[in-house]
């Protein structure tokens, strides 16, 4: 009899293990589904701004150009809104890391280890 109460109790415990392993797997599954999401929406929310800086960035450069063929030659004004564009992409390349790697990392790091 006291036998029979062991092994039922041992059967209990393998179930509830047998359980709180399977809850443990789903619970990793929704955890890492929510993650995603989060991540899929943050690279949708980047490449739409993205999206509409070029278009900004490409507006503004064409007023820049206007403005400055009042002041000297269209050919030179296209040359000087170049140079300064090539001076802003230099600017990003040489701060590449505090200006986008950190960010990115940081975000990273908070969504996949909190």
């Amino acid at each position: 009899m006291n036998d029979n109460k062991l092994t039922d109790k041992i059967k209990e415990v393998v179930q509830d293990s047998k359980d709180w392993v399977n809850l443990q797997v789903e619970y990793a599954k929704l955890t890492a589904a929510e993650k995603i999401t989060i991540l899929g929406g943050a690279v949708a929310l980047v490449t739409i701004c993205l999206l509409i800086a070029v278009v900004i960035l490409f507006v503004l450069t064409q007023c820049l150009v206007d403005a400055f063929e009042l002041i000297m030659s269209p050919v030179l004004a296209c040359l000087s809104v170049s140079g300064i564009l090539l001076l802003l992409m230099l600017v990003f390349i040489v701060f590449k890391k505090p200006l986008i790697m950190n960010p990115i990392a940081k975000f990273l790091t908070k969504l996949f280890l909190s």
